[in-house]
């Protein structure tokens, strides 16, 4: 019997080509994008899944409250938090910590710039990352030792043996005393090999390093700073412990040890400056890494969508399958009553039926298997992921990619069956006419929601493609071309003048400033501000920054005058700044308004700024306001300070022509020879920000592609059964006088109404979700009616002209030919 169906089944999708080739073409997309969907899912549910021993790791986290800012969450936590807790709560048994830092890494006479974060000893023991060589328990037993990635290895010594070799990690240290600062070079022995780490993790590690040895550049005699970001922190909870109680003794020790009136002149509790809290580890990924993690973050709105936009458009393929199955009713109504009339019964004939759906839906799964090879690199370029499909290792996706198309084919073929079975032998065979009224209905519900879920998708990415045009065309406030950006942590501050000044001699400079912040660099310092005699506190961007700063950046000035060399209060030494000597600032325009001033009212008035022992500042001009984070974050108000002999981080050169970048490589390595070159140009930063944004959109444009491609194939066919269901109603027709146009237009408006129809119901959707997604952006702009009808508009043009081709052919017919039909 089951051969039967078989070859019922097989010799039907051959005498049916159209109908076949819908079917089969449709299910093979909507599978291909489900297999895609899947594979994405997986891999973002399995980072650090594959660590062995995670499951009572947390990573210790913070929100940082701000008065008159929003809670800012943050991945980073000051270094001292996590051993606190492990010396105050008796359910964390361990702890371990990372910070990291840009360095120099010298191989005889070779330089590397390299990322290195310097750990606990612990730390491969608690996080157990695979070793290629050494013992976790032992690699970090002596102070200066190293362990380096497979990568890194191959980059230092080739194929050489790298155990035992010494590497020197080049520097600089400041006495946090005489804030004297000393370049420095620390040889470290590598003690371990680490295994290059798989995409799927939080940790982007390539040098580890001891945190007791020298080249560790936080201070461990100095005083702990509960309000300085240093790095990630990691506790182990007891088996059982429960996090939530943790929580609450965590805040207990922030309010013990951190104190905000000190750092910040803030009276309050320091767990309500900062709220510290507990994330597991595998968790991380898609929960927090988007504060401050080490690697781009996930997101569980993203893997939700991007798998419900799967679901929609293999529903759409399911849609289509169900569509002509009803329409082509009559087609077999005559071979189901035959059936029954020799004793089939109706469970026969469902089960044969939804057989011929499975093979259907067998023969799209193997062609979506086969798109899906050829497809998915071009998957990892739009996703960023180097996703790969293992048939052997990967068996159990196998199954569940079977079990998805298996369960495609039979919800396809549901409903055809249910219908197609219930006929009845007596009054089938004396039909002449289409399957009933309440299968119309169904086909034009099904259209409704193919089309609903098209122009939404299609609402979304012009929305989307929009709003980046809109933030990468919206005034910053400064200019951002032509601007490099050199790290110089690594180099002492008397180095960095000198190097400033022989950087403006180039032909080809334009200006050169240094300062410890940039625009987009996300991680600003701030500041308490009070005025005096106010007990109000205003927290704000500090900017410590070279006085051609301003200039440099374009930053238009509204009042008063900018930082100059000419003035001694605009850049006292730095030990005097911190014996509390009153200095010149510059702010911004929000600032001045924090504060209760106008621009012009602004010049001349001293405030007090916390943490820098109660100074007194003056406020010498007020500039612009300037978007340093971009067009996602709201402008906040922002203090422009200099102190000489400051350790700053990067120095910005403007740029007149592109032969600048050679002269800036050698001027750089004549005053740090061993010290190599970190740069990069600021618009790089800037394009980054969009990445994610211009990712989304381009997989919303490739979503509407193809639920549109889809929706139009189904729609194809029903319009090729439509009208020649009702060939002789045409004819009839055009025999009492309707003209040809007319005839069009009744078959174009009958497909018109689903379309319609499905734009009420996509609209107030899209505005909905829409409207809370550009929420995520500080200046945006406004869901305008002509998305909505413009994705209306487009989605009604193209049912037309796909339903065009029949409707001008029925019409067109010779109304004698149509009267003789049937």
């Amino acid at each position: 019997m089951i051969g039967n169906y078989l070859i019922v089944a097989f010799r039907n999708l051959v005498r049916h080509k159209l109908y076949s080739f819908i079917n089969i073409a449709g299910l093979t997309v909507g599978l291909t994008c489900a297999i895609f969907i899947i594979l994405f899912v997986r891999d973002q549910l399995s980072y650090d899944r594959w660590i062995p021993g995670t499951e009572n790791l947390y990573r210790l986290e913070m929100r940082i409250n701000s008065p008159g800012k929003p809670s800012m969450p943050s991945a980073m936590t000051p270094f001292i938090a996590a051993q606190a807790a492990l010396d105050n709560i008796p359910e964390v048994q361990a702890r371990a910590r990372l910070v990291r830092h840009a360095a120099t890494i010298l191989v005889g006479n070779r330089q590397f710039p390299q990322i290195v974060d310097f750990v606990d000893p612990n730390f491969l023991e608690m996080i157990r990352l695979p070793l290629a060589a050494g013992d976790p328990a032992s690699v970090f037993s002596r102070p200066e030792s190293a362990v380096i990635s497979q990568a890194a290895a191959r980059r230092y010594f080739g194929g050489d043996p790298a155990v035992g070799k010494t590497v020197v990690i080049s520097g600089q240290h400041c006495d946090p005393k005489t804030l004297a600062c000393e370049a420095t070079q620390r040889p470290l022995v590598v003690t371990g090999i680490m295994r290059d780490l798989p995409h799927n993790t939080q940790l982007d590690v390539d040098v580890l390093v001891s945190n007791i040895s020298a080249a560790f550049p936080i201070d461990r005699k100095a005083s702990p700073n509960w309000f300085w970001l240093d790095g990630w922190s990691y506790v182990r909870l007891a088996p059982g412990a429960d996090p939530k109680a943790v929580m609450g003794k965590l805040k207990v020790v922030f309010d013990r040890f951190a104190d905000p009136m000190k750092a910040m002149n803030i009276k309050e509790k320091g767990s309500d400056a900062e709220t510290p809290y507990l994330t597991p580890f595998a968790d991380a990924h898609l929960s927090t890494d988007r504060f401050y993690g080490m690697t781009p973050p996930g997101s569980w709105t993203f893997v939700y969508g991007f798998s419900a936009i799967g679901v929609l458009i293999l529903l759409i393929a399911c849609f289509n399958f169900t569509n002509l199955a009803t329409a082509r009713a009559m087609m077999r109504a005559r071979e189901i009553s035959l059936r029954k009339v020799v004793g089939a019964k109706r469970r026969q004939l469902i089960v044969q039926f939804l057989g011929e759906a499975l093979v259907t839906a067998m023969i799209a799964l193997v062609l979506a298997l086969a798109f899906t090879e050829m497809l998915l690199p071009l998957l990892d370029r739009v996703l960023g992921l180097p996703i790969q499909l293992d048939y052997f290792q990967d068996w159990q996706l196998l199954l569940l990619i079977i079990g998805v198309g298996a369960s495609a084919g039979l919800l396809s073929g549901a409903y055809p069956a249910l219908v197609l079975s219930a006929f009845r032998p007596a009054s089938t065979l004396r039909m002449t006419g289409a399957a009933g009224q309440g299968a119309g209905l169904t086909r034009t519900a099904l259209v409704v929601l193919q089309f609903a879920v098209s122009i939404g998708l299609g609402i979304a990415a012009a929305v989307i493609f929009a709003q980046i045009s809109f933030s990468r065309n919206v005034d910053l406030g400064f200019r951002k071309d032509a601007i490099v950006v050199l790290n110089i942590r690594n180099i002492p501050p008397d180095t960095v003048d000198s190097l400033a000044r022989a950087l403006r001699a180039g032909a080809d400079i334009a200006a050169v400033a240094a300062s410890d912040d940039i625009p987009f660099s996300g991680g600003h310092d701030h500041a308490s501000v009070s005025r005096p005699g106010s007990a109000s506190v205003e927290n704000m961007v500090m900017v410590p920054a070279s006085p051609d700063y301003i200039r440099l950046y374009g930053i238009r000035l509204l009042a008063g005058r900018p930082l100059s060399d000419q003035h001694a209060m605009d850049g006292l030494p730095l030990a005097r700044v911190l014996a509390g000597q009153q200095m010149n600032i510059v702010v911004n325009a929000t600032a001045a308004r924090r504060l209760g001033y106008a621009p012009q009212e602004a010049v001349g008035k001293t405030v007090t700024l916390a943490g820098f022992m109660h100074n007194s500042v003056t406020i010498v001009g007020v500039v612009a306001d300037t978007k340093q984070d971009g067009p996602k974050s709201a402008v906040e108000g922002t203090m422009y300070m200099y102190a000489r002999s400051q350790v700053l981080g990067t120095v910005s050169v403007r740029i007149r022509d592109q032969a600048a970048l050679a002269f800036i490589d050698r001027t750089w390595h004549a005053f740090a020879p061993t010290v190599a070159i970190q740069r990069h140009f600021l618009d790089d930063d800037y394009d980054k920000q969009f990445q994610g944004d211009e990712r989304q959109g381009t997989l919303f444009g490739l979503f509407v592609g193809i639920a549109i491609f889809i929706a139009c194939l189904g729609l194809f066919g029903l319009a090729a059964f439509s009208t020649e269901r009702r060939t002789r109603e045409i004819g009839l027709r055009r025999t009492f006088g309707a003209g040809k146009n007319d005839i069009i237009w009744m078959l174009l408006w009958q497909f018109s109404v689903p379309v319609l129809i499905a734009n009420a119901i996509a609209w107030p959707v899209a505005w909905y979700y829409l409207h809370d997604w550009l929420q995520g952006f500080a200046y945006r702009i406004t869901l305008s009616p002509l998305y909505f009808l413009g994705a209306g508009a487009i989605a009604l043009v193209i049912a037309w002209a796909t339903v065009f081709t029949h409707a001008r052919r029925v019409a067109g017919a010779n109304p004698i030919h149509a009267l003789r039909y049937e």
